[in-house]
């Protein structure tokens, strides 16, 4: 009995070391796991970082144009569009001309140079000579008098710098009309996409009641059937919409590039009422001052009287310059030995054609002339015609813009009424699809109507000349 109490208490009392080492395998194991773990987190949490670095790095061009705002997307495109470039280097190429043409006063030197083997056959008592000559020869040449050809030419490079500045204005010009129309063109077709949708979901939702009131014999069926009507026309309608936004985005995405903006392409520019003509006769006026197609214009007739004058000047008139020369000869003309010589004069040179082509190039100088003031003046008319035409045409959108938003008023009331005149049973169904169909058409005319004020007002301000920045302000 004692004997089984020892063993008992034995047995029992070794659990104490051995729960021990169970308890720190257990510890061990908890570490070892907790280790691992932190290590596969850490791997995670780099892969993420890693994964996050690249999808930035994907999207940091993007991302840098949804950053920019409106104004900043405008400017970068005035600044750097190819058009604008190849006006910039069209402008850049005339200034080095005209650079050069002033510099024509300024003397230039030749320098001509030779070896050669002269082998001279004397008269009889005099020796023959076999010899080997050298000879450098320095020309400066000063310009004294080209009567006006120079000056002409001066004239002429000052003249085509000033007509490609003003090319470089009608380029910028053209790209903000451009920028507006395809700014107003998206911004009209997300909304009339957002009316057909709309469209689409009520009518949806009315086809779907009318075919429970006919399940529960309440409703007709030639109702569901008109419905379904409306609702493939909703449908094409919506398919339409989706077309023009495509096709606007197309234009937007050729205007704007990689600064493309997904957030600002709903929004619509303000009208610049400031700046718009009160009537056609001050938009008359303003535009032959400021438009710069005329200035090109009245530049090519400037152009063409000066190249005119230069042709008289060159094929009527001889040139008169005043050279030195200096020479270094060794062996020269059989004499042994070396010379210098040393020669100044004032000379003039007269080229003459015996076939008299100077009367011809002077009289296809002054056929070229006539043309530009012919062109000139008809210049005028189209761009008093196209004037007129965008007076015309603003004035216009801006009626049509007031009517349809009163029509869209309206038939937003009526549609209104007449689904609560439906339920109590005075309406028809066709009724309700008709008013509903003629809301969202007056919706989308509305806001096709609000675009075109804004794209002709545009217009008319580049027709006058006088289309700035400015005038892209984000409504």
């Amino acid at each position: 009995m004692r004997r089984w109490h020892f063993a008992k208490n034995r047995m029992f009392g070794g659990q104490g070391p051995i729960l021990d080492l169970l308890r720190r395998r257990n510890g061990i194991t908890q570490m070892v796991n907790s280790a691992r773990n932190q290590v596969l987190n850490y791997k995670i949490k780099t892969l993420h970082v890693v994964l996050l670095c690249g999808v930035l790095m994907l999207q940091a061009p993007s991302g840098l144009a949804q950053s920019l705002s409106f104004d900043d997307q405008v400017e970068q495109i005035l600044e750097n569009h190819p058009r604008i470039e190849a006006a910039k280097q069209t402008v850049k190429s005339l200034e080095e001309g005209l650079r050069v043409s002033q510099k024509s006063w300024f003397p230039g030197l030749s320098v001509t140079g030779n070896q050669a083997k002269e082998d001279r056959n004397n008269v009889s008592g005099t020796d023959d000579v076999h010899i080997k000559s050298n000879e450098l020869k320095l020309t400066l040449t000063q310009p004294v008098y080209h009567f006006g050809s120079k000056s002409a030419a001066t004239q002429i490079s000052r003249l085509s710098l000033a007509q490609a500045e003003k090319t470089l204005e009608l380029t910028r010009q053209s790209l903000i009309l451009e920028i507006g129309a395809a700014q107003m063109g998206v911004s009209t077709a997300i909304e009339k996409l957002r009316y057909a949708k709309r469209s689409l979901t009520n009518l949806q939702k009315q086809t779907k009641l009318e075919g429970i009131r006919v399940k529960s014999g309440a409703g007709v069926s030639t109702d569901v059937l008109q419905a379904k009507v409306q609702l493939a026309g909703a449908k094409a309608r919506l398919v339409a919409a989706e077309g023009q936004l495509n096709t606007q985005e197309n234009r937007y995405l050729a205007v704007f590039g990689e600064l493309q903006n997904e957030f600002l392409k709903s929004r619509k520019l303000r009208l610049p009422a400031e700046d718009l003509p009160e009537d056609v006769e001050e938009a008359l006026e303003i535009a032959r001052k400021n438009n710069f197609q005329l200035q090109t214009l009245e530049d090519a007739v400037s152009l063409s009287k000066a190249s005119l004058s230069q042709i008289k000047a060159d094929q009527i008139w001889p040139k008169i310059d005043f050279t030195v020369d200096k020479s270094f000869k060794e062996n020269v003309g059989g004499t042994r030995g070396k010379a210098q010589e040393y020669v100044a004069k004032l000379q003039f040179t007269y080229n003459f054609n015996l076939g008299f082509s100077a009367v011809n190039n002077i009289d296809a100088a002054r056929a070229n002339y006539l043309a530009a003031q012919k062109q000139l003046d008809d210049a005028r008319r189209l761009i008093d015609e196209a004037v007129r035409n965008a007076f015309v045409a603003y004035k216009q959108a801006l009626q049509n813009a007031i009517l349809l938003r009163e029509q869209a008023d309206l038939s937003k009331a009526f549609l209104e009424l007449a689904r609560k005149e439906r339920k109590l049973g005075k309406r028809s169904l066709l009724e309700i699809l008709s008013g509903e169909t003629a809301e969202i058409n007056s919706r989308s005319d509305s806001a096709e109507a609000d675009g075109a004020r804004v794209t002709s007002a545009l217009a008319l301000l580049s027709a006058m000349g006088v289309l700035m920045p400015k005038h892209l302000a984000l409504d």
